[in-house]
């Protein structure tokens, strides 16, 4: 039972670990016998051959099962980032004339920051989009509306998201939709 614990200990070593592992125990395997008994190592491989056998093969196995992981993981990631992007073009491109305007302001800003109702629609939504996000954890909040007399509404700064601005210089449609220069 202990040495069956003992195997499960060795999964759990760092890849750098069974790198190394694979590569003496592959070296102690194939070398030919002459450099073997210069390293004095032959007796220990003649000894130990099948256990330094096991060894390079299970660090083998582990060290590309990692790899065919690692490379899945990175595949995955990069499909998850094209579906995504092709989910907010395709959101900006549906955009009505007033969320466009909006997004137009903000990317004719210098910062590309505005001061927008909290609880107006359309800030709601984009923010929940995540196309804009508020400018700071605590900032002036001003209340009321000069030009509508309304003094219950709160405004704050919010800025664009990069994304947004990037995703609209990369993209034809997007540019000829928000009139980039």
């Amino acid at each position: 039972m202990n040495n069956f614990k003992d195997f499960f200990e060795i999964l759990k070593l760092p890849p750098s670990i069974l790198s190394a592992l694979m590569i003496v125990s592959g070296l102690i395997l194939i070398l030919p016998e002459d450099v073997v008994k210069k390293l004095y190592m032959y007796e220990f491989r003649n000894s130990y051959g099948f256990a330094i056998s096991l060894i390079f093969l299970i660090s083998l196995s582990i060290l590309v099962v990692l790899v065919i992981m690692w490379s899945a993981r990175k595949i995955i990631e990069k499909i998850k980032y094209k579906k995504l992007k092709e989910k907010r073009t395709k959101y900006l491109l549906e955009l009505d004339d007033e969320k466009t305007h909006l997004i137009n302001q903000f990317i004719k800003e210098k910062e590309h920051t505005l001061s927008l109702a909290t609880n107006s629609g359309i800030t709601v939504e984009l923010s929940s989009y995540g196309l804009i996000s508020p400018a700071g954890n605590t900032q002036l909040v001003t209340f009321g509306d000069i030009f509508t007399g309304d003094e219950n509404t709160m405004y704050i700064n919010y800025f664009l998201q990069p994304w947004v601005i990037n995703l609209i210089k990369e993209n034809d449609e997007l540019k000829k939709k928000f009139k980039w220069k």
